[in-house]
């Protein structure tokens, strides 16, 4: 292949397309046991390559992959072992052939089958805002910064059925901004501007 990854690069790449959504550090170590370190960070978001995107919320920094990375990724599942790997890089390389060689056969969109997890999203998001206050309401319009236009009001409509997920309207006018009442999510006819999950 034409960019020489390290197999902590390729490692990453193949866990922010498992994702398929911008993630944290913190998250990331939870669903793959890895970071984005500095040192990868900048190899993949080098000009040439540009396979990664890390951008700010508030202090935090959150990752994800390009569509050049994601290129990168499909090239991946035909070309082979790389040279010279063996245990355990070998072994995901052949799981990449395998999958590699049912999507080419089947006509099949690597887009269709790596999703975001909406629910999970949402949920590592709420639990991002409120990491020092687990269990307090979070404003809508805090939640919604970190999807970047993505549509949420289906997944968050569907969630309030959990025993756990409480969407609460601002009653107090006075207290409600224009940014507010564009971020709220209408439900049974009242429109819901606060969120809280509880603790497990």
């Amino acid at each position: 292949m034409a960019e020489a990854l390290n197999n902590r690069d390729q490692m990453t790449l193949f866990a922010l397309l498992a994702v398929a959504r911008p993630v944290t550090n913190r998250e990331l170590r939870e669903i793959a046991g890895l970071e984005v370190k500095a040192e990868t960070r900048r190899h993949l978001t080098a000009k040439h390559r540009g396979f990664l995107q890390s951008t700010k919320r508030g202090a935090t920094n959150v990752h994800c992959i390009t569509k050049p990375g994601r290129d990168w990724c499909l090239a991946a599942f035909s070309a082979g072992r790389p040279l010279g790997e063996n245990f355990p890089v070998g072994v995901l390389y052949a799981v990449l052939a395998a999958i590699g060689n049912y999507l080419n056969r089947d006509d099949v969109d690597l887009a269709t089958i790596f999703q975001p997890d909406m629910e999970q999203w949402i949920r590592s998001v709420y639990a991002e805002l409120t990491v020092r206050r687990p269990g307090q309401y979070v404003r809508l319009t805090e939640v919604r910064k970190w999807f970047d236009g993505v549509a949420i009001d289906e997944e968050l409509d569907r969630m309030i059925e959990q025993s756990d997920v409480h969407l609460t309207a601002i009653l107090d006018q006075a207290k409600l901004t224009d940014a507010d009442r564009r971020a709220a999510v209408e439900i049974g006819g009242e429109a819901r501007h606060l969120l809280t999950i509880d603790r497990p």
